[in-house]
């Protein structure tokens, strides 16, 4: 009859502490802490970038269809931001390690002559170079060469704009259409672009619209950046 006793008790507490284990794991919302239904992953990216290392992304984030979009757009406001804060020495760890990155300043990305760097030639433009003034390409209507610094580049046909709050983003979305040609997806097949988009001022009739678009490739299941493209109205 002990022997009964006891071993009824012991099943008795063992209950419990499952029963408890369980509880432990729920949130308040009564999700375990494993279930990501419902969180936008764009929020969640938001609040762990402080805490993490671009390279760690992948770890974190498993890319699917239905979330490809939010990690395209959570990279490039974190792209945007360091360029808005002109923190170029951090932008080197998001180019594609590979195929670097070309930067294009008007929207006919030119693959011979658009300037392009390796992850390691951009780390030292923006440090031990970056007072070097470099021929970008031709300013349109003129066509005299753009020479700028990098930062003076950056500021001029990449962050020129506040990019960070545009009135229109997209996802593999044109969405600025000016009179030059966007070659865009002939230039980077199979890659993937966001799209921010300014409007232009009712006082010029809005021809002064501008976009950036940053264009991505996989590689490792993470996006890396590979182009950097400007557009606005040209002559």
């Amino acid at each position: 009859m002990k022997k009964q006793l006891i071993g009824m008790m012991g099943l008795g507490i063992a209950f419990i502490v499952c029963c408890n284990g369980c509880k432990d794991k729920k949130t308040s919302g009564g999700k375990t802490e494993d279930d990501t239904t419902g969180i936008d992953i764009s929020e969640r990216h938001d609040s762990i970038v402080n805490h993490i290392t671009p390279a760690d992304t992948a770890k974190i984030f498993v890319i699917t269809p239905e979330n490809k979009d939010s990690v395209l757009a959570a990279t490039t406001k974190e792209i945007l931001t360091l360029f808005k804060n002109k923190d170029y020495a951090r932008l080197d760890s998001f180019i594609h390690p590979r195929e670097g990155v070309r930067f294009s300043p008007y929207a006919t990305v030119d693959p011979k002559e658009d300037k392009k760097f390796t992850k390691e030639e951009f780390a030292a433009l923006v440090t031990k170079n970056k007072g070097q003034k470099i021929n970008w390409g031709n300013y349109d209507g003129s066509g005299n060469p753009i020479l700028l610094s990098p930062a003076a580049y950056f500021s001029k046909f990449v962050y020129d704009g506040n990019f960070l709050s545009p009135q229109r983003q997209g996802v593999n979305k044109v969405l600025g259409d000016g009179n030059s040609i966007n070659n865009l997806k002939t230039a980077y097949p199979g890659a993937d672009f966001t799209e921010n988009y300014l409007r232009g001022s009712k006082k010029n009739g809005g021809i002064d619209w501008k976009s950036v678009r940053l264009v991505y490739k996989l590689e490792n299941g993470r996006y890396y950046l590979v182009g950097v493209v400007h557009d606005q109205w040209t002559i």
